[in-house]
């Protein structure tokens, strides 16, 4: 992995090692040169940005060098940081793209959802990775859903939640503390233009069971929750795995994929 530190009085970003308190990231696919709605990345880590103070986070010359930084073949999961310790850094980090799946097991931990900062993306990170580490390791399990302290899940780990009740699209409920995710929205305005209907609902995760439940993030796109874990007892035998995919499930990934676009 391979990292640059913006100089702001250059103008340039300059390879270097930084390090600071994670305050703030954004990350994205790119998959030979062609990436997915990098607009709303921006958009995104720009208006998080500004909340802390660092206005330099969106200025144009400054993503025009961070994107001149990206290779135009392979697959890469780029991520754009802002560091703080003795001054506010902003860090770009090229980073290979782990494989990339279709499926996931979820864990279902028995304690609230431990984000201090769950709307902004960077400094849970951390404790998020401790999380799946637990998950995968204490529970074979891929990931993790987060649940508010009422017992509503939220989303997972790294990723928003959809879920479908018959041919509506359920979303969770906004007033649920959640991060504003790119490729939800994405689907989101996809449903919308294919007329399907939309819900925000509370649910907890025995309302999931038995569902097509999914699980989509800028690495993965869609993928769909096929086993679930819990605490002892808590998830019936009968609804501890899924059906096997619907074919819409497989139209919707092609459709994601198209939305890629050169950089």
């Amino acid at each position: 992995m391979n990292s640059w530190i913006w100089d702001s009085q250059q103008r340039e970003f300059v390879m270097g090692d930084a390090h600071g308190e994670l305050k703030l990231a954004d990350s994205w696919f790119v998959s030979d040169g062609k990436v997915r709605a990098l607009g709303r990345h921006r958009r995104r880590f720009t208006e998080s940005a500004l909340e802390i103070g660092c206005a330099e986070a969106g200025s144009d010359d400054l993503w025009a060098a961070l994107v001149d930084l990206i290779p135009r073949s392979g697959e890469w999961f780029p991520r754009a940081e802002i560091l703080e310790g003795d001054a506010q850094k902003i860090v770009f980090r090229l980073r290979p793209a782990p494989p990339r799946t279709d499926e996931l097991s979820v864990w279902i931990p028995p304690f609230a959802d431990p984000r201090r900062h769950p709307q902004t993306k960077g400094p849970d990170i951390a404790r998020l990775g401790d999380l799946r580490a637990q998950a995968h390791e204490d529970h074979s399990c891929d990931e993790v859903m987060l649940v508010d302290e009422h017992g509503f899940v939220v989303e997972s780990a790294t990723s928003s939640l959809l879920w479908w009740g018959g041919e509506t699209m359920c979303r969770p409920h906004p007033d649920l503390a959640q991060l504003p995710g790119i490729t939800s929205s994405l689907i989101h305005d996809e449903a919308n233009r294919r007329s399907i209907e939309i819900e925000w609902r509370r649910a907890r995760p025995e309302d999931l069971y038995g569902n097509e439940v999914w699980l989509v993030n800028a690495l993965h796109g869609i993928r769909r929750i096929r086993a679930w874990s819990g605490p002892l007892g808590s998830v019936p035998a009968s609804k501890q795995a899924t059906a096997a995919a619907p074919a819409w499930f497989w139209e919707w990934k092609r459709w994601l994929d198209q939305q890629m676009k050169s950089i």
